[in-house]
């Protein structure tokens, strides 16, 4: 591509640190303006252009608004308990605000002019689902839908016609969280010392497809893989309240397509780290040639607390199932 230039930055920041009652009350504040112009993009192209098809462009331009505060106080009990307590929160608001008229199909939408422009960057786009079809009454009361039926998923029309088509899809999500936060803990008692670590994320919409495709449907992907347990519970005659639809050997319904079934709340609070340690005192370390000698014991990921809607393993991870995993350490620190 002969027209294409580098994509720039340009931020703005406001900040503010500060520190009270000799510094036992400390933190900072900052809100920011931060503008992205000519993101690079290798936006799909139609087969018959052939070699040459995939070239770089310069794509969309972005502007992000937002803040960071933290806050915290540390001091000592008596003299040999002391405590740093700190937390954090951040949030923005990201939309895209110029999109090129040879890339607007390429961030989503449906090529008719209800593109990402405005929006938040990475969106999703799909139908929405609205349940499932309980009754024949419910089938028959619906607007065409090839392959509905008693057990399948509806979906809303959403433009008024008397028809299911890709014109129904709307925005379902943002890939952005409400906001971000942290806590640390820092604890010390003579030579012993703790560190506590929670972080968290706050009301993102996550897209499960990739987990629920298998866990929830017998014929949407590979019919000859292993399957969720989830499908146990599928919608039947004597179970009509499964929010799962039911079993089917051919995907007539198009129940593959990308909607509101595959999009979930990913907000979590996770127990990041914990460790604990003993130094040992200073006279004994130089007995044995040393400055400091310390041991420790530290567990990383110990829990997650997840959206009760979330029916994945790991939020964190939600694409492939995988949870991020619990990690024990046993540590020697030495300082020559």
């Amino acid at each position: 591509n002969p027209n294409l230039k580098w994509e720039t930055t340009t931020q703005t920041n406001i900040g503010l640190d500060f520190g009270f009652f000799n510094q036992a009350l400390y933190g900072s504040a900052e809100y920011y303006i931060k503008k992205t112009d000519d993101i690079l993009i290798n936006p799909p192209y139609i087969g018959v252009i052939g070699e040459g098809g995939s070239k770089w462009y310069n794509g969309a331009s972005m502007e992000n608004k937002g803040y960071e505060v933290s806050i915290g106080y540390r001091g000592n009990i008596l003299k040999d308990f002391s405590y740093d307590v700190s937390g954090n929160i951040s949030g923005y608001k990201n939309k895209v605000t110029k999109l090129p008229s040879d890339v607007e199909n390429a961030y989503g939408g449906n090529g008719k002019g209800d593109n990402i422009l405005g929006r938040p960057i990475n969106s999703f786009y799909g139908y929405i689902a609205d349940g499932i079809f309980k009754t024949q009454d419910e089938v028959d009361a619906h607007v065409k839908q090839d392959g509905k039926g008693v057990g399948r998923i509806k979906y809303r029309n959403l433009n008024d016609d008397d028809v299911i088509n890709e014109d129904d899809r709307t925005w379902i999500g943002i890939n952005h969280p409400d906001f971000s936060y942290g806590l640390n803990i820092n604890l010390g008692y003579k030579n012993f010392d703790a560190t506590i670590f929670f972080q968290g994320i706050h009301n993102i919409a996550i897209n499960t497809y990739d987990v629920k495709s298998q866990t929830d449907f017998w014929s949407v992907n590979d019919t000859r893989s292993n399957k969720g347990r989830r499908l146990l519970d599928a919608w039947s005659v004597d179970n009509p309240n499964s929010t799962i639809p039911a079993l089917q050997a051919e995907n007539v319904n198009d129940e593959g397509r990308f909607s509101t079934y595959f999009i979930e709340n990913g907000s979590y609070l996770k127990l990041r780290n914990v460790q604990l340690g003993y130094t040992l005192p200073g006279s004994i370390a130089k007995k044995m040639y040393l400055q400091k000698l310390r041991f420790y014991v530290s567990g990383q990921n110990l829990f997650t607390v997840k959206s009760k809607s979330f029916t994945g393993v790991d939020p964190e991870n939600a694409a492939f199932g995988y949870p991020i995993p619990v990690t024990y350490t046993v540590g020697l620190s030495v300082t020559l």
